[in-house]
This record gives structure tokens, sequence and C-alpha cells, in this order.
């Protein structure tokens, strides 16, 4: 079936993450995870620098002097940004990271014998009063 002029055919989308030998999808969405949270950071520091930027003095030429359509300044914010984010940045990829990753699975564990530890327990009545008097 012909493609309509301007859209690509389904095979020039980019390929799913390739699964190493011994990889699990499960690593392979970790993996895509921490990427997505990588980016996400990075352009929020981007976003950051490009306002922490902006707040120079245009008189004094700013960081780029000349730039007037400010393309350096774009340029130095968006790779800065993405730098700080893969060298750790700030810490906002981790904690989404723990926030996404869906929970461990629950183990189980025979309650024979035992006790949940929730439940509420029996509390024997004390021997003796504090005074050393048992009897009131």
């Amino acid at each position: 079936m012909p493609t309509p002029e301007g859209i690509s055919p389904i095979s020039a989308f980019s390929p799913p993450l390739r699964l190493h030998s011994g990889a699990t999808l499960k690593e392979a969405g970790h993996a895509k995870l921490k990427e997505m949270a990588t980016e996400l950071e990075a352009t929020f520091l981007s976003m950051l620098l490009k306002e922490m930027r902006e707040t120079l003095d245009p008189d004094s030429g700013g960081l780029f002097p000349g730039d007037t359509g400010d393309v350096y300044g774009g340029l130095f914010d968006l790779y800065l940004g993405r730098h700080l984010a893969q060298s750790g940045g700030v810490g906002m990829a981790a904690a989404l990271m723990r926030q996404l990753q869906p929970p461990p699975p629950a183990t189980t564990t025979t309650t024979t014998n035992r006790t949940h530890a929730l439940a509420p327990r029996s509390v024997p009545p004390p021997t003796s009063a504090p005074g050393g008097n048992a009897s009131a």
C-alpha cells in the first residue's frame, strides 16, 4: 500500500530497545525508565539554566555578547543541562526512578504458629504494682 507524501512508513520508526542475551523485559523497562527520567531531568535543568541566564544584565552583553538571536545561549543551556543530568544531576532522575518503579513482589510466608505483625497482641497483666504492693 503506498504511503502518503510526508508520512514515513512504520519501518522508519526507531527500533524498540534491543535486548542483550540474558536480558529480561524487566531489565529493558528499567533501562528505558532510567533514560526517560534522565531526559526529564536534563530538560528541567536546561530550562532552569535558561531562566537563570536571562536574569543577566542585557546592557553588559549577557553571557554571550553579540548573540542577538539567543542561539549560543540556547545551545549552551541544552548541552549543559544534558551534561549535568548525565553526570548525576540534582537527584531528580533518581527520585523519579524510585517513584515510578513498580513495587517489589510481595513475598508469601507461611503464618503457621506465627502471629501476624500487625495483629493486636494480648498483653499479660502486671504481676506486681510499681510500688511493690501487689494488691490494691
